[in-house]
């Protein structure tokens, strides 16, 4: 994989350095096409360790691309996609092992790692933004205040959906990892404003990932309250009907958000031990289901300090 990956990287680069700009663009127009296809090969594919390793060349190539054609939506999205996915399976999951661990003490290492997580996913935040600003040059603007950016939604259309979902999850990410931050608190209404927008354009985008950011969002951003555990709740719930029993991330947010929540520690530890049991293999859900197994293995072993 990484000979292919730096074969590819030597072959495009001397190819668009030498054609003029023209053909240059229909070139890079499609590598693109074709790298937003073949995006889904990762998450069919539940080799964590080879991805691991992978997806860094390939986000360093689209970032070369990019530079020569700044304006290509589909490497705006490819980019932002990349760096939520690289982040949320790798990084976030290095931080949280951390984070649980019994003798956890702040390390200076573990903060390092915190300051890695936040600056991948916003730099994926901001690639899906100047992708959403193509379309609405004002979008940051309408996005600094609740009653702008509600109006401003209500104008997105299911075309907007990829963007708009990508600056979601990425922002939202950073929202849950920094809960203790007054900055990433004050802009957690529009990652919620965003993502139940995603839920009423398209619902199934992306695995259903509004809804899946929504039960964490509802269960464990301040202020908690029984009716936003209910959303928390509800949100699993339209997420089961949807992608039915194979699809492990609902599971284990389930567990981890709305039973933490509710400080089910039985419940909890029967839904990570089924998490880490399943045996069934569904190719399109096999990259976020290790992901899943790996991460049930590190709640269930920290039950001891996420319930009291």
């Amino acid at each position: 994989m990484n000979i292919l990956k730096r074969l590819l990287f030597l072959c495009v680069m001397p190819v668009l350095c030498l054609l003029s700009c023209s053909p240059r663009m229909l070139v890079i127009n499609e590598i693109a096409a074709i790298s937003e296809t073949g995006a889904a090969a990762f998450e069919q594919d539940d080799d964590l360790e080879m991805l691991e390793k992978a997806i860094p060349g390939n986000i360093k190539l689209f970032e070369a691309l990019l530079e020569n054609s700044p304006d290509n939506n589909r490497l705006l999205l490819l980019l932002s996609r990349l760096y939520a996915s690289y982040s949320y399976a790798f990084y976030e999951g290095k931080l949280e092992a951390s984070l649980l661990t019994p003798d956890h003490s702040g390390y200076t290492g573990e903060q390092q790692l915190k300051k890695s997580v936040n600056r991948y996913y916003m730099k994926g935040a901001g690639y899906a933004l100047r992708a959403l600003k193509k379309s609405y040059p004002e979008a940051d603007e309408k996005f600094k205040n609740p009653r702008s950016a509600d109006i401003f939604l209500d104008m997105m259309t299911r075309e907007d959906v990829p963007a708009l979902f990508w600056y979601g999850f990425n922002l939202g990410s950073c929202i849950n990892l920094n809960r203790d931050s007054v900055h990433f608190i004050s802009k957690a209404y529009l990652a919620e404003k965003i993502m139940n927008r995603v839920t009423e354009l398209d619902p199934d985008y992306y695995y259903g990932g509004a809804h899946l950011f929504l039960i964490a969002y509802y269960a464990s951003v301040p202020p908690y309250s029984d009716e936003k555990l209910a959303l928390s709740l509800f949100h699993y719930n339209r997420l089961k009907e949807r992608k039915g029993d194979e699809f492990l991330l609902a599971e284990l947010y389930y567990g981890r958000y709305y039973l933490w929540r509710k400080q089910e520690k039985e419940k909890f530890g029967e839904v990570m031990k089924d998490i880490m049991q399943y045996s069934l293999r569904k190719k399109e859900y096999l990259f976020y289901n290790a992901i899943a197994v790996q991460r049930a293995k590190i709640y269930l072993e920290a039950a001891g300090i996420l319930f009291d």
